[in-house]
């Protein structure tokens, strides 16, 4: 576990208490995302670098699709702090140029737990940890939408279709989120 995703939980514990509601948490990952100075605008230069290929038709669900690696590991890894090996990202869909969907999954290991535990309990919010462990995920993805929205021009939101959070049997969570995405 890193200090990066450490001083994260913190933060959004104090800025948010992890509630979704008013969309405070989804605002706030949004701000976070934005206030990485040097990495958001690099993520945004590389979408519309690959953005010609897919301008006309406006198939933004194709770029997603095609470059859904490279884009969300870059958007998780580096903006947010989910470790490389704890994610996996697997069955891209892209059934019309405007909707999208992809699984996510996050492997929570020990130390990450723990942190998120210790917050839990120093601002004394009574939630269950595999509810903050869900949100951290879902609302991480969905606070993308204003960078795809930078390159296609019109609203677009994310929202997810189901979340399991799966405890095994070392006292780790596995998250598993389907997430959809579309033209608004």
């Amino acid at each position: 576990m890193s200090q990066r995703f450490k001083h994260f939980v913190e933060r959004t514990a104090r800025c948010t208490e992890f509630k979704p509601l008013k969309n405070s948490l989804l605002n706030y990952l949004q701000k976070e995302s934005e206030n990485k100075y040097k990495n958001y605008p690099r993520l945004l230069e590389l979408m519309q670098t690959h953005w010609p290929n897919y301008k006309e038709g406006s198939r933004i669900s194709y770029l997603l699709r095609d470059h859904y690696k490279e884009i969300f590991t870059f958007y998780l890894n580096t903006l947010f702090p989910f470790r490389k090996r704890g994610l996996t990202l697997a069955y891209p869909e892209a059934p019309t140029p405007v909707d999208f969907k992809l699984v996510y999954q996050y492997h929570y290991n020990l130390a990450e737990i723990n942190v998120v535990e210790e917050v839990l309990k120093e601002h004394k919010i009574d939630v269950k940890i595999e509810s903050i462990l869900k949100r951290l995920l879902i609302f991480a993805v969905s606070s993308f939408s204003p960078m795809v929205e930078q390159i296609f021009k019109r609203p677009f939101a994310f929202q997810f279709s189901s979340i399991d959070g799966n405890l095994l049997n070392n006292d780790e969570w596995k998250v598993i989120a389907i997430i959809s995405a579309r033209e608004q």
